[in-house]
């Protein structure tokens, strides 16, 4: 019996018509489905919304049901047309031959025609060409349409700037449009007060940013003001009343891109203006003369071991590396470099008030951390005890060796053949099918204990193996850290590192975890090992979830003080 599944889409402008909703592609679907008695609807996907040139990514339903058509002994996917399938042709040829190397087979309910013949290929081709030609021709009527309606000072569609509301009028001719007009007046003095900020006193975004937050001003989206989206605001020629439209592009798979002034619609006054065109342009000018210049420095290309791990438990944001130079009291040049929390760097001191913490300092001590956990002899010996013992005692729990199970399955599947050759050769049926019924039972239940045996033994090994890795990480660590490139020690440190918590602006909590993943240890291994045969520094990778194996309390850190702390196990 045929099983097949139902696929349905309507993209967003599809789902005012009727005849193309979900409900009724689905209904079509069943419907056909009840009229062939031997087919089996198995599953129904669909995706709502999407259009289907867009990419198979950003259809869920779309990528969910190719993976259970795969995986599931599906024969047929039913679409109410081709286009609801896909509109891309390269996907849909791609998709299909994906599917059709599992036996799956794209059918439409309402398209009538044999993919397997000629005419049928030849059909098959000709409607997706024309699907996909019915897209790219809309696209294009689309965004002439809308280069229209912004040329005439229109606003295209988005969230309306901050001090600014979306609201429909009509045009001479009755048509409706979308224009803006001024938001509620907390938010337009708020505007004029931060271009009065920049062009009056010279402020950037990052000091009206820490000026708003500390007077607890309500920011647009966010919890807090912060220099980004202040710097937007300067920037954004809204506020002097033009409408500018198309600053970005779409450019293939790669995202948006930003487009060439002459590229650009700008239609002058299409608003009402919270800040006059003057006082935006001295802004402009003011902004130009602070900017710099970056001059080459030995310490421009510094490396932060620790850049985003260190969380701060006050505001929640993580720490980044930062170099700060300045003059002393005594005149003389400093240059330090540090760790700053990102929520104190770019949203100010009203947001959070950690202090900064020296690069040096704490870069050693989760070094030393890790070292008394791998690399001292005795922390060491309980380790390693702790890993055979689980290793031992699982092999108690599951001594079965996974091959003798695969054996006994072997040896069943053996005798069921038997008896079929039995049944032709004049034995009872019935006595034999009774007999066949039984040891199907029978390779059920070996069939789950050697799913069970594999699973185990595959653990087995992959601690095995990690006590190996683990061993060559101690050396690692006792012997040339330092000297090894610096996406290596990055990812050992990814991998070693659970959590660093700073509490209390200064306490510094280090959590460490053993990796129980054995393919995650191997990719380490692999990654160190092209990095010393090249000499080249590999990319950095987010660490795979791990298994928390010990706290360390550090501090209270106090640059004043010793270099190097103590390491507390604090359990916390």
């Amino acid at each position: 019996m045929p099983r097949v599944v139902t696929y349905c889409r309507v993209s967003s402008d599809e789902q005012a018509e009727k005849d193309l909703s979900i409900p009724a592609q689905r209904k079509a679907l069943r419907r056909w489905v009840d009229e062939q008695p031997d087919f089996e609807l198995v599953a129904e996907f669909a995706d709502e919304g999407q259009s289907a040139y867009a990419p198979a990514e950003r259809r869920p339903g779309f990528c969910e049901m190719v993976s259970f058509c795969r995986k599931q002994g599906v024969d047929f996917i039913l679409v109410h047309k081709l286009d609801r399938f896909s509109r891309n042709r390269e996907e849909s040829i791609l998709f299909k031959g994906l599917l059709r190397r599992s036996g799956v087979t794209v059918k439409s309910v309402t398209e009538h025609f044999d993919p397997e013949t000629p005419q049928g290929f030849l059909y098959e081709g000709m409607i997706e060409v024309i699907n996909q030609f019915y897209s790219m021709n809309l696209a294009t009527e689309v965004l002439k349409g809308l280069k229209e309606n912004a040329s005439r000072g229109w606003w295209n569609g988005g969230v309306a700037p901050y001090g600014y509301r979306r609201v429909r009028v009509t045009d001479d001719q009755g048509r409706e449009h979308v224009t803006l007009e001024l938001g509620p007046e907390d938010e337009v003095k708020v505007v004029k007060e931060i271009f009065t900020l920049a062009t009056e006193q010279g402020m950037g975004g990052k000091g009206i940013a820490a000026e708003l937050n500390a007077r607890g001003v309500p920011a647009p989206s966010a919890k807090h003001w912060n220099a980004s989206s202040v710097n937007h605001m300067l920037r954004n020629r809204t506020y002097c009343g033009d409408l500018v439209w198309m600053k970005t592009k779409k450019k293939g798979r790669s995202g948006r891109v930003a487009t060439e002034d002459d590229e650009q619609i700008v239609v002058p006054d299409a608003h009402p203006a919270i800040i006059d065109r003057e006082g935006f342009d001295s802004r402009e000018t003011a902004s130009r003369k602070r900017r710099f210049g970056v001059h080459e420095s030995p310490h421009r290309h510094v490396k932060y071991l620790l850049g985003r791990l260190i969380t701060c438990e006050h505001c929640g944001s993580s720490f980044v590396g930062r170099r700060r130079a300045y003059t002393n009291h005594r005149g003389e040049p400093v240059e330090t470099f540090d760790y700053y929390c990102s929520g104190y760097l770019f949203k100010g001191a009203a947001v959070c008030r950690s202090l900064p913490i020296d690069q040096a300092w704490i870069e050693g001590v989760v070094l030393d951390a890790i070292r008394a956990r791998l690399c001292d002899d005795e922390a060491w010996a309980e380790l390693r005890g702790a890993l055979n013992d689980s290793i031992e005692e699982r092999r108690r729990r599951f001594g079965s060796d996974p091959a003798g199970a695969d054996a006994v399955l072997r040896e069943i599947d053996r005798k069921i053949e038997n008896y079929y050759r039995a049944i032709a050769e004049g034995l009872d049926p019935a006595t034999c099918k009774r007999l066949v019924a039984e040891l199907h039972d029978k390779r059920k239940g070996v069939e789950e204990e050697a799913a069970i045996l594999a699973r185990e033994d595959y653990f087995t090994r992959a601690m095995e193996t990690n006590v190996k890795a683990l061993e060559r990480f101690r050396r690692l660590f006792q012997e040339g850290f330092e000297d090894m490139p610096f996406g290596v020690r990055r990812q050992a440190i990814l991998y070693f590192v659970d959590a660093l918590r700073v509490r209390e602006r200064r306490e510094v909590v280090i959590h460490l975890k053993v990796q129980l993943d054995t393919l995650g240890l191997q990719h380490l291994n692999d990654v160190m090992e092209t990095a010393q045969k090249a000499g080249g520094t590999p990319n950095d990778e987010e660490a795979p979830a791990g298994v928390a194996d010990a706290s360390y309390g550090v501090g209270p850190y106090d640059q004043s003080g010793p270099r190097w702390w103590p390491l507390l196990d604090s359990n916390q």
